[in-house]
């Protein structure tokens, strides 16, 4: 049967269990219970204090304040800043505990280290800048993505297969692959299916950050490294990353000085604020991408190669979506399916429209098919997408079963410069005819306007000679 007896021969027990240190006095000051916490601020062992008047240890120089006498006069909590004598500095709360007749009995002191508190301002301090990063993020819409997974081709099958083994690692990644063949998603796979996943994927393109605010948006800055900076500080996406993943979209866009930075964290796990003069661990992984040669890039110097081999651990190449033409239509079905949801349309493809997807060359790879495919669904007024709906999109060469105009010229007897000259007129007099305009034309040969409109006018000029 439980009896309030019982409980006081545990109270040295539940005092040891606080994380604050605790003193309790009589109303003479004498020290009648201190906690194991006590001991381990004050750094005298719990049978030292026990008996001594609390005053006493003022006069020989171990405490330099006292607040039982303050609380036993005035009956009230009182608090103070204590000074020890090996230099830490306490916070105390004094609080009485009254008898029957409203009279001070005892006085339970609270002691909590300054030091453990400013640890916990800053912890907190960190976690609020952390915070102010993912709104940022979320706000702009960094970490969202509507592509469509999509492995029906072999070619992607391999890949997956090949991110699926790599994800169950921490190792480095570098993604290879032209502009728009969706590295974006495969990243994303690869941190799904990490033991990361539960934690945060930060997207950063450093193609688009300009490069006078790199430094600060990758590594963050402390209260008043520069002019215009917040006061409180701020972290930077590697940190907010920490326990994630960290996206390096088209990495080779990043200036030198950054990537010296980069190579930092890479080899020893740190980040360096701007301002800051001591660096904080982080646990990341790290996932980059880039459409350029990065092996030609540390020829020319214009990329660092010790960064590229420390980036050059596990390496997945995208294949260009006209390399996995079965991956064509399941894309542009996913497209639709995502647009028609979006602009409340009920779009589809007929069958010549799908004939005409699967032939086309896709330059653009994936963004251009989604660009494509979100254009279609703004401007239909149909329910079915027909073939002449898509302007400008023709099946490549390859599909259109040959033609002669694409027949080699005569090569005998000739130098190398006049046959590609050759080659180059019957291929823009045949774009004239199939794209019908300049403009078009150098869309689809991906070359700048005048260039393509002074070779139409060479051309013009031979033929009239």
């Amino acid at each position: 049967m439980y009896s309030p007896h019982m409980l006081a021969d545990y109270v040295q027990q539940l005092c040891d269990t606080f994380r604050d240190a605790i003193c309790v006095t009589d109303r003479e000051g004498v020290v009648v219970l201190v906690n194991g916490r006590h001991a381990e601020l004050t750094g005298i062992p719990r049978e030292t204090i026990l008996g001594k008047r609390a005053q006493d240890m003022v006069q020989s120089g171990v405490f330099d304040v006292v607040l039982n006498p303050r609380v036993v006069e005035t009956g009230e909590k009182v608090s103070s800043v204590q000074n020890l004598f090996n230099g830490r500095i306490l916070l105390l709360d004094g609080n009485p505990i009254k008898d029957a007749s409203g009279r001070v009995a005892y006085v339970v002191t609270v002691l909590r280290d300054v030091t453990v508190l400013t640890e916990l301002r800053e912890e907190a301090g960190a976690q609020k800048e952390l915070l102010e990063t993912f709104q940022a993020l979320s706000h702009e819409g960094v970490t969202s993505s509507q592509y469509p997974r999509v492995v029906q081709s072999k070619a992607m099958q391999r890949l997956y297969a090949e991110a699926a083994a790599i994800a169950e690692t921490d190792a480095t990644v570098l993604l290879l692959g032209e502009t728009g063949v969706g590295k974006d998603v495969v990243a994303r796979h690869i941190h799904r299916k990490s033991h990361r996943a539960e934690a945060p994927f930060i997207k950063v393109d450093c193609g688009s950050i300009p490069e006078n605010l790199i430094e600060t948006e990758l590594f963050g800055y402390v209260p008043g490294s520069f002019s215009g900076a917040s006061k409180n500080g701020k972290a930077g996406l590697v940190e907010a990353a920490s326990s994630g993943t960290l996206f390096l979209d088209e990495i080779g866009e990043l200036p030198m000085t950054m990537q010296s930075r980069l190579l930092r964290v890479l080899q020893d796990w740190e980040v360096l604020r701007v301002g800051a003069t001591t660096p904080k661990k982080v646990d990341v992984r790290v996932v980059a991408a880039t459409n350029k040669e990065l092996e030609r890039e540390v020829a020319k110097g214009t990329f660092r190669s010790d960064l590229y081999y420390r980036l050059k651990v596990a390496v997945l190449t995208i294949p260009p979506l006209r390399a996995r033409k079965a991956d064509i239509l399941p894309l542009a079905q996913g497209f639709l399916a995502y647009y028609n949801r979006k602009y409340r349309k009920k779009a589809r493809f007929s069958e010549e429209a799908e004939r005409v997807l699967r032939g086309h060359f896709w330059p653009g790879n994936v963004r251009e098919l989604e660009n494509l495919v979100q254009g279609l669904v703004v401007t239909s007024k149909q329910g079915s997408i027909e073939a002449q709906d898509l302007a400008g999109i023709r099946p490549c060469p390859q599909a259109d079963g040959g033609d002669a105009d694409y027949a080699l010229p005569c090569v005998e007897g000739r130098s190398l410069k006049s046959i590609m000259k050759e080659v180059e007129a019957a291929l823009i007099r045949k774009g004239l005819k199939k794209y019908g305009s300049i403009s078009e034309l150098s869309r689809h040969f991906q070359m700048d306007r005048s260039t393509i409109f002074r070779k139409v006018k060479e051309l013009e000029s031979s033929k009239r000679g």
